[in-house]
């Protein structure tokens, strides 16, 4: 004859009151799964969480496993404080790797019409015909904080960047700047690290001019070179956790801008230090663009409106000539 599910139900909530410890006070409860707590190191700290809690508790050893029993009325609260110790100690999640884009090095192949740009001014080599004679550029090309306030030849605030005193001027430039375009191409794309760069050292340029009191003409690229290290520092930043080690980064950019910004008796240190500043304003914008997926301008059309804004800024200038 079949015993009826009802019965074997019963017969099953016997036995588990039959395998209940004589030892233990009427009505207490497990606070573990009825398998029992698993692992010494994980029965050891939830000892030390209900002592530290002064909630009373027994264990009891049954074929091997260990099992900890609480008052009634307590059993919500000790369960609470073992649910806040385990996500307390939980290991932390693991950050997202920081995606790195590849060919970084091409980058630095943006730095090469500088060159070619200052080796026509200088005659190294014939300019083309169809531009005004170089020897001209120099003036009409650097910013004079005057002229722009003035005469509103903003331009000058990206022909400026094109422009360098000697071969010494410019090859500096370039070593570093290829070094510093390389590294924020990692973490942006090569388009957009051209992109921000030009970006980066005409607002510098452009903040100069206004918050400059005297009047200065000042040429060269170095204050975009500041401006891609300010928006490495701020990408970096961004990624950090904790507010600690996001000013480790910015500390790195603003030694970087005391060795490198810093040297030589033309040096212009209001221009580095504003393009530092933007550079960090770009790369922490550039970092809540990523994090949020927003849309932003490919690497080709980022490369094409870089060059197209310095063909503008010197057609501008040119057009600006007398007669």
């Amino acid at each position: 004859m079949r015993t009826p599910p009802q019965q074997l139900r019963i017969n099953a909530r016997n036995w588990r009151v039959r395998r209940r410890p004589n030892s233990l006070p009427f009505a207490w409860r497990p606070i573990a799964s009825m398998q029992g707590v698993r692992g010494y190191a994980r029965f050891r700290d939830w000892l030390l969480v209900l002592n530290a809690c002064r909630i009373p508790h027994q264990t009891v050893q049954m074929s091997g496993l260990e099992y900890i029993y609480v008052p009634p009325l307590l059993q919500q609260m000790a369960l609470n404080e073992l649910r806040d110790f385990t996500q307390e100690n939980a290991a932390p999640p693991t950050p997202p790797q920081a995606r790195v884009f590849p060919h970084a090095f091409l980058a630095s192949l943006a730095l090469l019409p500088l060159a070619l740009w200052h080796g026509w001014r200088v005659g190294w080599w014939e300019a083309p015909h169809f531009l005004p004679p170089p020897g001209v550029w120099g003036s009409i090309g650097a910013l004079d904080t005057v002229r722009v306030q003035v005469f509103h030849e903003w331009y000058r605030v990206v022909t400026a960047l094109t422009l360098h005193a000697d071969l010494p001027h410019l090859c500096g430039n370039m070593a570093f700047g290829a070094l510093f375009l390389i590294l924020l191409a990692r973490l942006t794309g090569v388009g957009r690290a051209v992109w921000l760069t030009l970006l980066g050292g005409a607002l510098g340029n452009a903040a100069t001019v206004v918050l400059r009191p005297t009047p200065v003409v000042s040429l060269g690229f170095s204050t975009a070179l500041f401006a891609a290290i300010g928006v490495i520092g701020g990408l970096m930043a961004c990624r950090e956790q904790g507010r600690r080690k996001a000013m480790l980064p910015v500390a790195a950019a603003a030694a970087l801008l005391a060795m490198l910004g810093t040297e030589g008796q033309h040096t212009d240190y209001a221009a580095h230090l504003a393009g530092l500043g933007c550079g960090l304003a770009l790369g922490i914008s550039e970092s809540w663009r990523m994090r949020g997926r927003w849309a932003g301008w490919r690497r080709k059309t980022a490369l094409l409106a870089t060059a197209l804004t310095y063909c503008a800024a010197w057609w501008w200038a040119f057009a600006a000539l007398p007669g």
